[in-house]
Formats: C-alpha cells, sequence, structure tokens
C-alpha cells in the first residue's frame, strides 16, 4: 500500500504543480509589466535624453547615380549652394534632442532605439513638389547660372580694362589683380556647375532627394571626449512627424534609461498640472556646440490644450515630457505633448 501512496501522492503533486504553473507565470507577467509603470526619478529622467546630431544635403541623380549637390531648396525651387560634389560645403548639421525608447511596453527591450521628431518634414514636401516638375527645375537653374555668368564676365571685363592701363607700381593694382583672379575662379566654377546641369536636364529619370543621417553624440566621462555612434533611420516614412533612429551597435550608451510606451493607461496632463521636460538645453538654437552638453530637467505646467509652457531653448522639439509624479506622458514637438500611443504597439506605426 505504501508504494501506492507515494504514487498517489506524487500524482496529486504534479497536478497541483502543473494547475499553478498559470498562475504562478501570470503572476510574474503581471510584476514585471507592472514595473514598467513606475515613477522616474530627476536623474533617471535626464538619462532618457540623448544628443543626436543630424547632417543632411540635397542631390540630384540621374539614372540612380548623383550628378549634382546642393545645400538647400529655396523659394522658388532654387538649388542655392549647388556644387559638383558632396562634401562639408553642402552639409547643414543641426542639433536635436532624442529619448531612449524600448521596443515593447511590457518589458525591458531597447536595442538603442531612439525616439526624435523630423524637422525635415516641410523640406521632404518641398522636394516631392519640385520631383514633379524637375526638368524645368534644372533648366530654370542654368538659367540663372547662365546670368550670372554674364554679369561674372562684365566684372571681368572692368577688372582686365583697369590692369591694361594700369601697371603693377600703381595703388590699387594688386587688389584688382586678386579681384579679377577670383572673378575667373567664380566664372569657372558656375561654368561647369552650368555645363553639369544642362548634360541633367536632358534626362528623364532625374531625381532629388533630401539625404539625412544622424549620429549619437555621448560624452564619455572617463575619455573627457565625446563618443559619436551613427545612427539608421528605421522610419521610412519620410513626412511623418516622429523618426525612429536605431544606434549601429543596437546598444544604448551605459547609463542611458529607456521609457516604456505604453497604449493605454498613458496620464494626459490637464491645464496647471506640473510637468518636467527632459532635453539637452540649447542644443536647437543657432550656434550650439555639443562639448559636454548633458540633459537636465526643466519645471513647467501643461496648458489643457496637449502642450506646455516650456521655452523652446529649455524644451526643443525631441525633449521627454514627464508629469511631476515622474510618470511618461510624450514627447514635445512645436510645444505639444505628442502621446505615446501615436506609435502604436511595438513602436509599428514608426516602421511604415
Amino acid at each position: 500500500m505504501k508504494p501506492m501512496k507515494r504514487l498517489t501522492d506524487k500524482k496529486t503533486a504534479l497536478r497541483l504543480i502543473s494547475q499553478s504553473l498559470p498562475i504562478t507565470l501570470a503572476a510574474i507577467v503581471l510584476v514585471i509589466y507592472g514595473s514598467t509603470f513606475l515613477p522616474f526619478t530627476t536623474p533617471g529622467m535626464e538619462r532618457c535624453a540623448a544628443l543626436v546630431e543630424k547632417a543632411s544635403y540635397y542631390q540630384i541623380s540621374s539614372g540612380g547615380k548623383p550628378s549634382v549637390w546642393f545645400k538647400s531648396l529655396g523659394e522658388g525651387c532654387t538649388l542655392d549652394g549647388l556644387s559638383l560634389e558632396a562634401g562639408p560645403a553642402v552639409t547643414t548639421k543641426t542639433y536635436a534632442t532624442g529619448c531612449w525608447v524600448n521596443e515593447y511596453p511590457i518589458f525591458p527591450s531597447c536595442p538603442g532605439l531612439l525616439l526624435t521628431t523630423n524637422n525635415d518634414s516641410a523640406a521632404e514636401k518641398a522636394v516631392a513638389g519640385a520631383n514633379k516638375d524637375i526638368r524645368a527645375v534644372v533648366r530654370n537653374e542654368a538659367g540663372r547660372l547662365a546670368a550670372a555668368i554674364r554679369r561674372l564676365e562684365q566684372k571681368e571685363e572692368e577688372a582686365d580694362y583697369y590692369m591694361r592701363v594700369h601697371n603693377v607700381n600703381d595703388d590699387g593694382y594688386n587688389v584688382m589683380a586678386a579681384y579679377a583672379e577670383d572673378i575667373r575662379r567664380r566664372k569657372d566654377k558656375a561654368g561647369r556647375l552650368a555645363g553639369a546641369l544642362k548634360a541633367l536636364a536632358d534626362n528623364k529619370d532625374m531625381k532629388m532627394t533630401l539625404v539625412t543621417s544622424y549620429t549619437l553624440l555621448y560624452y564619455n566621462d572617463t575619455a573627457k571626449q565625446i563618443t559619436r555612434t551613427p545612427c539608421r533611420i528605421l522610419t521610412q516614412t519620410r513626412t511623418a512627424p516622429l523618426r525612429l533612429l536605431q544606434t549601429s551597435s543596437r546598444r544604448k550608451p551605459d547609463g542611458a534609461t529607456a521609457v516604456y510606451l505604453h497604449q493605454w493607461l498613458t496620464p494626459s496632463p490637464a491645464a496647471g498640472d506640473g510637468i518636467l521636460t527632459v532635453a539637452i538645453p540649447g542644443c536647437s538654437q543657432y550656434g550650439f556646440a555639443p562639448g559636454q552638453a548633458k540633459a537636465k530637467a526643466f519645471s513647467g505646467h501643461a496648458d489643457g490644450d496637449s502642450g506646455h509652457g516650456t521655452p523652446e531653448t529649455l524644451a526643443p522639439d525631441g525633449s521627454a515630457v514627464f508629469t511631476a509624479g515622474g510618470m511618461y506622458a510624450g514627447l514635445s514637438i512645436g510645444g505639444k505633448i505628442v502621446k505615446t500611443n501615436r506609435t502604436g504597439f511595438g513602436l509599428k506605426n514608426l516602421r511604415r
């Protein structure tokens, strides 16, 4: 009887374990999920912010091969800062605040994911408009260059006349000689650009593109220098207000903290409620230098219209917004608080 009793007891124990296992697992999941709603301390909030450098330039390609580059698309679709090569001369660098985010709102899952704002949205729309009649855009620019060349030729003639009737001993001769040389260089450059545009205008497969790249800048206290980590853009929709980035290492720096983008039960600060915005202060201002810039939390108040009154210098686009109690409320764009449910579960809305 005893062996039979032991067997029965064993079966009973296994049955109890199998019955309690789902309950135990559910309890563990609930505990883990509940921990994602824990409020942040102020230092914890500041560890969620990151400094991102954005470099961008425009190019026109034919047959998929870039032919000319330029710095900005002006009014009337003028190609400002036109060049025959890519490089610093046509590249615009700006800085923005990003926020480390978890991929899923139920457990720690941040393979180097950064959420920031897309301030290229208006520029991308302008590029799309220019591409509708890209041949006319190129022809118009070639015409602008031709007019500039005629003006330079007139100035060159004036300088040459001065140098014919004067000699090296006359006051101002050397100044005029340098001026004439500069005119010739500018005319030669304009001529080469005009030739390139005329050749492009004969092609039917031209396309204008805004090329943008991002780099994470992280000040290394140990090495006393800035560490640069390239990022790739995961958001394919070029005009989306939010942009999801991922570091090339698929990791966030040691000490950084990621927020959970919950789709439900997210706080909505009402008018007068205290909030904290976390950013790299001044990063969106002209002349900002990264140096030893660090994130800082600034207190303020919500205005009741999904916005806040914190100045842009202290809360540039891309700043994380927290409630006074330390709960993540969203991302600041144009003084408005964009809620986390815009991202979709698993950040699916940002990968389109």
